[in-house]
């Protein structure tokens, strides 16, 4: 075991000494003005050594940082020629370019003659690009500046299409449909026989529709955690704000189903009216939807409310 031991520790030192013996010899003829000849074991110990991958790796990264310093935004002498760029982008399918060359057009002032179509233009490339809110940001901007522009009632429409795109499925927050809702009412009573009313109309119905289930499904949650009383008022505000919905006649279905669970968990003392409540729905469903689908079950629900107002005392209250 010894001998291992000092067999281990004697190589380096040889190794080591022979180095320092280069280096003497170097330093010797440093002072008679020669050239070093250094031996290649002493040059390792002057330069480290460089893994081969790590070389690799930074000989990339120069050639990225040498690439990004070679970037940068571009610089256009003038309007026409940022807005001509930025419109051959466009017709390219580079959306993005598009944008960024249209916003430098811009740079050089909303007044000058190519304002109104690079305004116009951005907001296009905007909404080609699926950036939505941005896109119904700049038709409004359009909107408000160039209102003697003959373009302003398309791009109003377009503004409407572009928050449209924004409206999320139903079960999420709605801001930006009802953000849609108003524009198109604001564009209907403003170009009520423009070429666009009747899509801008068609698309209104879409939106609220959208809202009405939105109501719709709030009440049949409510109704399945059986918190009735919330129920039957989500299920009313479906007909209240949306009575031309294809939920409307449901939710009044909904509402009576209900309203009759609500009136079987009440207190004796309440039950009479509350089926009473009930009574009247189903007369407001089959005056509002004499050719509903939902008569056949609501005509069950009318014998439960009534054989439940009648226990609870309803034909007294009657006869007197």
């Amino acid at each position: 075991m010894r001998s291992n031991t000092s067999s281990r520790t004697s190589t380096p030192r040889r190794l080591f000494s022979h180095s320092a013996s280069a280096l003497e010899a170097a330093t010797a003829n440093l002072s008679g003005n020669k050239r070093p000849a250094i031996p290649f074991a002493a040059a390792s110990l002057l330069v480290p050594a460089v893994p081969l991958m790590s070389l690799r790796i930074g000989l990339l990264v120069l050639v990225l940082v040498a690439a990004g310093c070679g970037g940068g935004p571009r610089t256009f002498s003038s309007a026409q020629e940022a807005y001509d760029q930025g419109i051959a982008a466009y017709d390219r399918g580079r959306h993005d370019l598009a944008v960024e060359y249209l916003r430098a057009s811009l740079d050089f002032g909303r007044t000058s003659e190519l304002a109104d179509d690079a305004q116009l233009a951005l907001a296009r490339a905007y909404a080609a690009d699926r950036q939505y809110l941005l896109a119904g940001n700049e038709f409004t901007r359009f909107v408000e500046f160039y209102r003697t522009d003959p373009r302003i009632e398309q791009a109003a429409f377009e503004r409407i299409q572009a928050y449209a795109e924004l409206s999320p499925r139903y079960e999420l927050d709605q801001t930006d449909t009802r953000q849609a809702l108003n524009y198109i009412r604001i564009f209907l009573q403003q170009y009520p026989d423009g070429p666009n009313a009747v899509a801008a109309a068609e698309l209104a119905a879409e939106l609220r529709e959208k809202l009405a289930r939105k109501a719709f499904e709030g009440g049949r949650l409510y109704e399945r955690r059986e918190i009735y009383q919330a129920a039957v008022i989500a299920y009313r505000d479906v007909l209240e704000n949306f009575p031309a919905s294809i939920y409307a006649d449901d939710a009044l279905l909904g509402a009576l189903r209900s309203q009759i669970s609500y009136a079987q968990g009440s207190v004796q003392a309440r039950q009479q009216e509350r089926y009473r409540a009930a009574l009247d729905l189903y007369d407001e469903l089959t005056t509002l939807f004499p050719q509903s689908d939902t008569l056949e079950e609501a005509a069950d629900l009318y014998e439960v409310a009534f054989q439940g107002w009648r226990a609870s005392g309803g034909d007294d209250a009657a006869s007197n």
